[in-house]
């Protein structure tokens, strides 16, 4: 190992530097996003909390998996189906630095109970039809023209008599207004605990190190159990960011751009692939 990656492992011993790379370097705000998509509440605000302790170089075993079947035709059919697991008899690759961080959050409810339920023929609710097209011109005013063409297709209605033959029920459900937001109740206040893995890199080598950084993630993703925070929808199980030495890049790093240049490139190639990654010094 270097003196880089020996000396960033120690500095993970410090809640400071931790709090600092997530907080100031990283950004709670884009961990937040990677990590999850809001379904039922809206972001306000957003702070670090407890952060767990570190476990360090940390092996990530990948588990084989095969599934199959047996079949004998004879004297009688038969079909068996088999899967076999292997845990921890796969490739082997390595977490430098894990732990878990919670993202203490303040949101805006965005559902409500529901105020009302009714439920009438759509013909009822258009007012009476007359031809095909008066049906098309009714459905428009209440679904967009895509919509409209896609209830037609999914009907599968050319003239009246179709439409006419079949029974149809619109439901109207009415919720009520979402509550205005109150930063002061406890309702609104949501904690989210994120996996947070690092990897520090010897050297700047992009492809390789974005390479095993995505297999040490695969391997960790397929044994992972998703869970369902009030609220969110998980995107991915684990938190990736990588670290390079600031120093490691130059003006001569890569062809045709500066070290500010390059590292924003790398910073921006990773964000695409939903991890991070930061240079320190």
């Amino acid at each position: 190992m270097s003196a880089f990656v020996d000396g960033t492992l120690l500095r993970f011993t410090q809640d400071t530097f931790v709090a600092d790379l997530l907080t100031n370097r990283v950004g709670l705000a884009p961990i937040f996003n990677v990590a999850f998509e809001a379904t039922d509440v809206q972001m306000q605000s957003i702070t670090l909390g407890p952060i767990s302790p570190r476990s360090y170089k940390v092996p990530a075993f990948e588990s084989i998996r095969s599934s199959g079947t047996d079949e004998r035709v004879v004297p009688d059919t038969q079909r068996v189906r088999k899967e076999l697991v292997l845990p921890r008899f796969g490739r082997l690759d390595w977490v430098d630095v894990a732990f878990d961080a919670v993202l203490s959050t303040k949101v805006q409810i965005l559902v409500a109970p529901l105020q009302s339920v009714t439920v009438e023929t759509l013909e009822q609710k258009l007012g009476g039809i007359v031809s095909i097209a008066d049906l098309r011109t009714k459905l428009l005013t209440l679904y967009a023209p895509s919509v409209v063409d896609a209830i037609f297709a999914k009907l599968n209605v050319t003239t009246l008599d179709d439409f006419e033959r079949q029974h149809h029920l619109f439901v109207e459900l009415v919720g009520a207004a979402p509550p205005v937001f109150d930063p002061n109740n406890p309702a609104n206040q949501r904690d989210y605990t994120v996996s947070m893995r690092m990897r520090i890199v010897d050297g700047f080598d992009i492809a390789n190190t974005l390479q095993s950084v995505k297999l040490c993630r695969s391997i960790l993703e397929h044994e992972s159990i998703p869970d369902s925070p009030d609220g969110v929808n998980r995107i991915v199980p684990y938190i990736f960011i990588t670290l390079f030495a600031d120093a490691a890049v130059t003006d001569t790093s890569l062809p045709g751009l500066t070290a500010v240049q390059a590292k924003t490139a790398v910073q921006g190639l990773f964000i695409a692939e939903q991890m991070f990654a930061q240079f320190i010094t």
